[in-house]
């Protein structure tokens, strides 16, 4: 798996972004299954558009968020398990409902690469559960995930991404950003591939409370080229 699920599942291939145009029968066509038939448990699978070898690529990588959220489905079940065993649970059944959920989008709107964000969520009681936003981003000329590190391949673009998500939202209330400290953008971070640059994705509690949700913030090419 190209793409790290918080925990390595196989290494990363980097691949060049490049310009060339996607030609309009290679657009994919994308349908909804589910990790070990459970309905909770959605991920994307490509049937028709690009050549078969790059969906059977995409579909590789695709199939291994499915083993990972299953896997994550078995602990929470498990956890949830032995906390009924506790006397507050067996006192309070209802406060002890474990879930694990994923869910997709197709994103972004750059014509050469196929985009997905790909959403987990965890509930093991109190006020709200957490979620993680995971940004994949294959070419359609390969099939391979293309990283953030073949956007930006430089600490100076990454602190020019920095400055500008910085400079965009330091007057608005609705984010805790102050500083230009407060803004963490780096081989880690999770994007997604647009048209004329990028949207880098905050996870929750980074740059924002968590109504907000995992926001995306849209950085222009011409701040890093």
């Amino acid at each position: 798996m190209q793409k790290s699920w918080l925990i390595p599942l196989l290494s990363a291939t980097l691949l060049l972004p490049t310009a060339l145009s996607v030609d309009a029968a290679t657009k994919p066509t994308v349908i909804t299954k589910y990790a070990k038939d459970k309905k909770s448990l959605k991920y994307p699978y490509v049937t028709k558009g690009p050549s078969t070898s790059i969906r059977k690529t995409i579909n590789a990588d695709l199939t291994e968020f499915s083993k990972f959220a299953y896997q994550n489905y078995l602990e929470i079940e498990a956890i949830e398990k032995e906390e009924r065993k506790t006397s507050y649970c067996k006192k309070n059944p209802s406060m002890c409902n474990h879930t694990y959920s994923t869910a997709y989008k197709v994103s972004g709107n750059n014509s050469a690469y196929l985009t997905f964000t790909l959403l987990d969520y965890t509930y093991t009681g109190g006020a709200h559960g957490l979620g993680y936003k995971y940004g994949v981003n294959y070419s359609l000329k390969t099939g391979k995930e293309v990283p953030i590190t073949s956007v930006l391949k430089t600490s100076t673009q990454f602190k020019k991404v920095e400055k500008y998500i910085y400079n965009k939202l330091k007057n608005n209330d609705d984010y805790f950003v102050d500083t230009l400290s407060d803004v963490d953008v780096s081989k880690k971070s999770e994007y997604l591939m647009m048209k004329d640059g990028i949207k880098v994705v905050f996870q929750s509690y980074e740059i924002a409370p968590y109504a907000t949700g995992q926001p995306e913030i849209f950085v222009p090419k011409s701040v890093y080229k």
